[in-house]
């Protein structure tokens, strides 16, 4: 981990001190900086969780990733700045129809005698900002206004899992609506627990992310979303869709918006068909 690489890579010049100010800041330096995509899984590349992998791709090839990488990737950074930090597996509920399985990576930050979600790997309305892990509380982030409330469940008598397994959830306020995007407790986990979902993810046919190409990022004033050769860009409330219809137009969207360079043949692949993957 070059600490000085990484918030160079976000464009975060704040302070370093392990305060909440300083937690608020980087994520929000991360989530502008970096897009959530998926690009890797259509080029047929194996998505490691290696930190040193992770570092390589985020920082120095200057892409981007979805949950396990990105949330994987900035809780390093964190604990190296010193935070205190909790690795939570999320329900999504985000456009689901059906109860799913814990499939979403989530940081749990406690600094100053406070708990905070971090979550800089959403594809959705994601978080821009780390938000406190207080029930009842809402806060708008820029365009968007998030809330945490909890979620009444069954009592669990396991000695050890105690204080750890209230239910929460985060909410989203989309057209005067609040949508939940994904449920979680405070119970830890382990890399193999990541590992397992992230392999699901990207290999398997019911994932979304072999079935489509994505990749998105917020901007002060709304989101830039690219679906397959889709391109929608939300701004003060108000969308507007463009099919890309070359390649070139393809490779200099994803310049422009997400600061992606591909080769040629990283293009064709990402512009046409899935390549063979690697395993």
């Amino acid at each position: 981990m070059e600490v000085t690489a990484y918030l160079d890579r976000i464009g975060y010049h704040g302070p370093h001190e392990a305060t909440a100010e300083t937690l608020r800041m980087l994520h929000a330096a991360h989530a502008f900086a970096v897009p959530f995509e998926n690009l890797d899984i259509h080029l047929g590349r194996t998505i490691s969780l290696d930190p040193a992998s992770l570092f390589d791709k985020i920082v120095r090839r200057r892409r981007g990733g979805y949950c396990f990488e990105l949330n994987g990737l900035f809780a390093l950074l964190l604990e190296r700045l010193g935070f205190s930090v909790r690795h939570l597996m999320a329900r999504v509920l985000w456009g689901q129809t059906e109860v799913g399985p814990l499939s979403h990576r989530v940081l749990l930050v406690e600094t100053g005698g406070e708990r905070w979600i971090a979550d800089v790997g959403f594809g959705g309305n994601g978080l821009i900002a780390a938000i406190p892990l207080a029930a009842g509380h809402e806060e708008r982030q820029y365009a968007d206004r998030f809330r945490v409330t909890t979620v009444e469940q069954g009592e669990d008598r396991s000695e050890s899992r105690r204080g750890y397994r209230q239910e929460y959830r985060l909410d989203c306020l989309v057209k005067d609506v609040w949508e939940p995007m994904y449920s979680f407790t405070a119970e830890s986990y382990l890399p193999v627990d990541y590992t397992y979902a992230n392999y699901f993810h990207s290999h398997s046919p019911e994932s979304l992310f072999t079935q489509k190409r994505l990749c998105t990022k917020p901007t002060p004033n709304g989101r830039i979303i690219l679906q397959n050769r889709a391109l929608k860009i939300r701004h003060d409330g108000q969308s507007q869709t463009e099919a890309l219809k070359t390649p070139e137009a393809y490779r200099a969207m994803l310049a422009d918006h997400f600061g992606i360079a591909l080769s040629d043949h990283e293009l064709s692949a990402c512009f046409g068909e899935r390549v063979e993957t690697n395993g």
